[in-house]
């Protein structure tokens, strides 16, 4: 059965919150685009495994992704096998797909070593049942002996639908 992890800021923003402004304020780089930059620190051992999710935030709906300005910074070797997908329940791999951890360091989601995202082109959020807004979570596909404390930092970028 698969075990689901939830990241310090989608504990912020999570339905049963009372704050009905629960979105995070984005980080403006320049024009259009904004990023969510979602930290999450690896629990180690075998608690991470294949399958797993962990969810890292909540967006509005009509959010377009922007996958090949997305990525992911581990500060540490996240074990020897780490592997996610990160997306929605509409497209569970739509912003990265079989994204390999396997140094310290960037890691891009669009990099030639991973299968092209869907959401490569542009694509906007599905709303999840029943809500305005979208929850964005990594699925673990590889976990291969996961180092407790690696910081694992999911940068996020997308724009907001007109």
């Amino acid at each position: 059965m698969p075990v689901t992890f939830e990241t310090p800021i989608f504990a912020l923003q999570k339905k049963d919150r009372a704050n009905t402004s629960r979105l995070a304020p984005p980080n403006i780089a320049s024009g259009d685009v904004e990023f969510a930059i979602i930290p999450y620190t690896l629990t180690g051992g075998t608690d991470e495994a294949a399958a797993d999710i962990i969810k890292l935030c909540v967006l509005p709906k009509d959010v377009i992704p922007l996958p090949h300005l997305s990525s992911i910074i581990c500060d540490a070797d996240p074990g020897t096998a780490f592997t996610v997908d990160v997306g929605t329940a509409d497209n569970p791999d739509g912003w990265g797909d079989g994204v390999a951890l396997t140094t310290a360091g960037k890691v891009e989601f669009c990099a030639a070593a991973h299968t092209m995202p869907a959401w490569l082109a542009q694509t906007p959020l599905v709303p999840d049942s029943g809500s305005g807004n979208a929850e964005v979570f990594a699925t673990v596909v590889t976990s291969t002996s996961p180092t407790a404390g690696v910081n694992v930092i999911f940068v996020l970028a997308y724009k907001r639908g007109r």
